[in-house]
């Protein structure tokens, strides 16, 4: 489009001196954010998407290397933590966080996250993740390590 002073708006925007932004804007589908902008927002989307049952959703928020330690081994990289995760979704297990505690570090950020899940035998099992996530090219956060169990997972004797 051109304006009144024979230039395009390209034309003008381009002599403007904009800093470049932090983070990218939010990448939608039907007004929900479909990638986390924060690192809490991976335990929001996480939530979310095992609610869902949408397990691509879930693996969109691991790196490709990631690690995922559980009782029973430690799952790497996606095809793994992908059938770790179907498997939580196959028990037909309803999970339920509480308010996440973010420490960010520059790229890297540690999470922990209170969690309850209810089985459908009745019992529900809780505890508090220890995760870590980073920051992508994209400005997104993605999972490096995903530990549900948090301390759980250590042995005292």
């Amino acid at each position: 489009m051109v304006g009144s002073s024979g230039r395009t708006e390209a034309e003008k925007c381009s002599e403007l001196e904009v800093p470049a932004a932090t983070f990218p804007l939010p990448r939608r589908d039907e007004g929900i954010v479909m990638s986390a902008l924060q690192p809490a927002d991976v335990s929001t989307l996480f939530e979310r998407r095992f609610a869902e049952g949408d397990l691509d959703g879930l693996m969109s928020l691991y790196e490709d290397d990631a690690v995922f330690p559980t009782p029973r081994g430690t799952s790497t990289g996606h095809n793994e933590i992908r059938a770790t995760l179907e498997a939580y979704l196959d028990s037909g297990a309803k999970l339920v966080f509480g308010e996440s505690l973010v420490f960010p570090a520059g790229d890297l950020a540690m999470i922990h996250t209170p969690w309850t899940m209810q089985m459908p035998d009745g019992s529900s099992p809780s505890g508090a993740t220890a995760e870590v996530v980073r920051r992508q090219p994209d400005g997104s956060w993605k999972f490096v390590i995903d530990n549900p169990d948090g301390t759980a997972l250590l042995s005292h004797e």
